[in-house]
């Protein structure tokens, strides 16, 4: 396996973030997304971790970030806008290029305009950075799957527009979601693996739900994906290090 194993962040939100960075290292992951929704890392927060002491504490714990990330879907559009700012300051601290963001809960005409605007705005700031906009189609929110992640790119128009495949969305929204690898293509940036089962918006350990990771993993194969697989498990603060260990070592099993 060539592909570098992440894990986002924000499953650990309930855990210091140094704390966090020495757990995932020792479990062997070699990246992190890094989710601006952790505490230790919010512009809102005033003592949050600045991008030159993030890096410093990477570095430390032999990690690499795979991405900066802020999802924000029951954000207002103001905060998201200064929040997705704060996205590219940390990429270009980092030395990274890639910044992913969600869309707002709401499947309207309005959000939509409201969404294909934000992100054209923070397209032509990202460019200027040589940063990446990647966005996550996700169930139930403007960009709910790939009619609507296509109307964006189309509507958008910006060549560094580009898409954070969740596998588990695409299961869900889709027939097939290798469809959407080899729809997408090298349009597919980054992604996003947990497990699924059917008609039920809920992250799993990979082999815990419904998902065919063999057939998931010849489609990333066929568009020759070299991006992070970053584990995305979220309702895991009870233990989130038996979960990020549990991941791992699943993962592994599913792509060797």
């Amino acid at each position: 396996m060539e592909n570098d194993i992440g894990f986002r962040l924000s499953g650990f939100r309930e855990v210091s973030l140094v704390d966090t960075l020495k757990q995932l290292s020792g479990i062997g992951y070699d990246r992190v997304e890094v989710c601006l929704e952790h505490p230790d890392l919010s512009p809102l927060n005033p003592a949050s971790v600045d991008g030159a002491g993030l890096r410093s504490l990477l570095e430390r714990c032999h990690l690499k970030a795979s991405a900066v990330s802020f999802h924000g879907k029951k954000s207002s559009w103001k905060e998201k806008e200064s929040i997705s700012r704060s996205c590219l300051g940390m990429c270009a601290a980092l030395g990274i290029e890639i910044v992913i963001i969600g869309s707002i809960l709401g499947r309207t005409e309005a959000n939509f305009q409201a969404m294909a605007d934000f992100t054209r705005e923070l397209c032509i700031e990202a460019k200027s950075r040589q940063v990446l906009i990647a966005v996550e189609p996700e169930p139930e929110t403007v960009i709910h799957g790939r009619a609507e992640m296509d109307r964006l790119l189309e509507t958008v128009a910006a060549d560094n527009l580009k898409v954070n495949l969740d596998i588990g969305h695409a299961f869900l929204i889709e027939p097939d979601l290798t469809s959407d690898i080899l729809h997408w293509g090298g349009l597919i940036v980054h992604t996003h693996i947990e497990d699924m089962k059917d008609d039920e918006h809920r992250h799993l350990l990979p082999g815990k739900g419904q998902i065919d990771f063999s057939a998931v993993f010849q489609a990333f194969q066929k568009i020759e994906y070299e991006g992070c697989y970053t584990i995305d498990l979220f309702d895991i603060t009870s233990d989130p290090l038996y979960y990020a260990r549990e991941a791992y070592h699943r993962f592994r099993e599913k792509v060797t």
